[in-house]
C-alpha cells in the first residue's frame, strides 16, 4: 500500500468507490504487517461507529 493510506482505501471500499487498482493495493497491503495493523484499526473504528449509531437508533425507537 504505497500510494494510499489503508484507512482511505478502506473508506473507498465501504463506500463502493474503490477502483480495481486500489482494491488490489488494499489486498497487497494485507501482506505487510504494519499496513495490516493500520487497516485493522480503520476497520475497528468504522464498525464501532456503526455499532454506536445502531445503539442510538435502537434507544430512540424504544422511547
Amino acid at each position: 500500500m504505497k500510494k494510499t493510506k489503508p484507512g482511505a482505501l478502506f473508506q473507498r471500499l465501504v463506500n463502493n468507490k474503490i477502483s480495481r487498482d486500489e482494491f488490489e493495493e488494499l489486498l497487497q497491503g494485507m501482506e505487510d504487517q504494519e499496513m495490516k495493523t493500520l487497516l485493522e484499526a480503520s476497520m475497528k473504528k468504522y464498525f464501532d461507529e456503526i455499532l454506536t449509531q445502531y445503539e442510538k437508533e435502537k434507544k430512540i425507537k424504544k422511547s
